[in-house]
């Protein structure tokens, strides 16, 4: 592992499942804005110093891509690639776990984990690109979108290689290999996706919002002095009447949860369980203790003054 090697303003072939809309840890508009800050206003994103799971992950990946290469009988091997490879027409880029060279046709051999993901055989002659990943994920038979198959895609593209493998240890004890071929619908989608955020990203365009906390994100600051809208206008009143009564909805229904709770536990008194059948259904209550660990005492540093913008919408009635 050396580290990350493609520059901060480009797109990596690791960024794509969260370009693709298909990552669970980051949205398009929080890469987006990460880009955006960059480029427009100079802001840097902050350095990742990792954590327990991914430092046992560069430490296993040597052997994780020395076992994947013996598997597959390769050549020509190669783990410490120290330089960036860049997509001759895209601003695309990628750094490699390894390579390797290959020879004659694979297909899928459970008995030695190995399965061919995106063809019955794929033709792994002349050289590949092998990428390393240890999760705590059960093992499977094809891993999700985000776990590599989109980040190896794009290695290809940038590479020119015409075959790849994802070499993946389950839980420390099961190392499986995923083939992949080149996916010209898939580089298709990914092409067309990476001008489209270039576009996004020069023009400063946010994508369609998944969520609030999304909206957060692509919309951070406030043009102070400007109009307020109407959104009767705009046919958008019926958005505030619906968020009205989901408010009043949650406030009912967390009064009716309290008072539920209060008669329960006054029921209960000192037990910590109790059983009720509900329909055909029997239910166990639970209300026991939860125990802390003593803590020292920590005395917070100081932080510089900021803004962010607020998360929940200020509804009030006007005359």
């Amino acid at each position: 592992m050396v580290g990350k090697l493609t520059p901060d303003y480009m797109l990596s072939a690791s960024r794509i499942p969260v370009l693709m809309g298909l990552s669970p840890y980051a949205t398009q508009n929080e890469l987006l804005k990460e880009m955006v800050d960059l480029v427009h206003n100079g802001i840097k994103p902050p350095a990742w110093a990792g954590n327990e799971a991914t430092e046992w992950g560069n430490r296993l990946e040597p052997i994780v891509l020395a076992e994947a290469a013996r598997r597959l009988n390769l050549k020509n091997v190669k783990f410490d690639h120290g330089e960036p490879f860049f997509h001759p027409t895209l601003e695309l880029a990628c750094s490699l776990d390894g390579t390797g060279d290959g020879a004659g046709t694979v297909k899928t051999d459970v008995s030695s984990l190995i399965y061919c993901a995106n063809a019955p055989q794929i033709d792994i002659t002349g050289p590949g690109v092998l990428e390393a990943k240890v999760t705590s994920a059960f093992p499977e038979d094809s891993p999700p979108s985000h776990r590599g198959p989109l980040q190896l895609q794009a290695q290809m593209m940038c590479t020119g290689a015409a075959w790849g493998c994802i070499a993946t240890l389950y839980r420390g004890i099961e190392l499986r290999l995923f083939i992949y071929g080149e996916d010209e619908m898939m580089q298709r989608r990914i092409a067309e996706a990476v001008d489209d955020f270039e576009r996004r990203k020069r023009d400063i365009d946010w994508y369609p919002v998944i969520s609030s906390d999304d909206a957060d994100v692509a919309f951070s600051n406030v043009d102070q002095g400007a109009p307020p809208l109407d959104l009767d206008a705009l046919n958008a009143s019926l958005l505030v009447s619906d968020l009205l009564k989901a408010r009043a909805d949650k406030v009912d229904a967390e009064d009716r949860i309290d008072a539920a709770q209060a008669a329960i536990k006054e029921i209960m008194g000192n037990h910590d369980a109790a059983i009720a059948t509900v329909g055909n259904m029997k239910y166990q209550v639970g209300w026991g203790m939860r125990h802390y660990k003593a803590a020292p005492e920590r005395i917070t540093p100081p932080k510089a003054a900021y803004s962010v913008r607020s998360k929940t919408l200020a509804i009030k009635e006007l005359p």
